[in-house]
């Protein structure tokens, strides 16, 4: 398994290596389209390479906010709620745990059993949401 600098060093260096390409072709595309104006006026030609530059300069910035993203890069775990079901109430109560097949309604106080349906959410790894706290009730 690589280590996560490494990866993060090869991905910035691709896309390096991508702006170099792009920046070339914007100089070669700006030769051509000053070498086609003496012939072909402002016409045709023309608009096409300036169409091609502006595309060229769209993927330039979005590889740009791709390597500020790439530097930014959070770590999603997944985490599964099971869901439990009150009839009475009408509320649902999701538990990270599979353990308990009943638990006690916090309304009702009844006992209600799981309704075997499970939600899945991709969270941020050591994030507040996926740190379980032991609560005193």
């Amino acid at each position: 398994m690589k280590d996560l600098e490494k990866i993060k060093e090869h991905i910035t260096a691709i896309i390096r290596k991508e702006e170099r390409k792009t920046q070339s072709e914007m100089e070669e595309l700006s030769r051509k389209q000053h070498d086609s104006m003496g012939l072909y006026g402002v016409g045709g030609p023309y608009q096409r390479y300036e169409r091609a530059i502006s595309r060229r300069q769209d993927h330039l910035s979005q590889l740009e906010a791709l390597r500020k993203a790439q530097c930014a890069v959070t770590i999603l775990e997944t985490l599964r709620l099971y869901g439990y079901y009150c009839p009475s109430c009408g509320e649902r109560i999701y538990l990270q745990g599979r353990d308990p097949e009943t638990l006690g309604c916090p309304i009702y106080s009844r006992r209600i059993y799981r309704d075997g349906f499970y939600t899945e959410w991709s969270v941020q790894k050591d994030s507040r949401i996926t740190c379980t706290r032991k609560h005193s009730i």
